[in-house]
């Protein structure tokens, strides 16, 4: 290998430490070990023309340990010194690469990027069917794991 791409790979490895992706196609389905071999794929989003992300998802991302829910009209936001923190949404973006939302309150922002395709949870293991982002109040991007609004996280019981 060349010495000299080293620092390029390091540099695009870095965003990838909270969430591990799997190299496999975005429309793959991915087993829910927890759930008994079930498989789990990402739903389309009705009336978004082509794109097969969800339109309402959750954003989980390690250390720090933030939640971003979308879901009806505005982003729900917990972790650290942060309980239910709600945001309008002001802009969302969506096509196959990638789901962009941006939302505001009174006191800053949030941009949620929904990414398509498998990840890992760098802590429990667990595996999610798709991957995201946080920025909060200008702070990040903080990459973690995605899973559609309706799904129970990784390990728990199914509806």
């Amino acid at each position: 290998m060349d010495r000299r791409l080293l620092p390029l790979l390091l540099v695009l490895a870095i965003p990838l430490v909270a969430c591990d992706r799997a190299a496999t196609p975005a429309d793959a389905s991915m087993p829910d070990d927890d759930a008994g071999g079930a498989v789990v794929d990402a739903p389309a989003v009705p009336g978004e023309g082509t794109s097969t992300l969800p339109a309402e998802f959750v954003v989980s991302t390690n250390e720090p340990f933030w939640q971003a829910r979308v879901e009806g009209g505005e982003v729900v936001l917990n972790g650290p010194d942060v309980d239910n923190r709600r945001f309008t949404i002001d802009t969302d973006d969506a096509g196959d690469d990638a789901r962009v939302v941006n939302a505001s309150d009174g006191a800053g922002a949030i941009s949620v990027t929904l990414l398509p395709g498998p990840c890992q949870d760098s802590m429990s293991g667990a595996t999610f069917p798709l991957a995201g982002e946080l920025t909060i109040d200008g702070i990040g991007p903080t990459p973690g794991c995605a899973r559609p609004a309706d799904m129970p996280p990784p390990g728990e019981p199914g509806h």
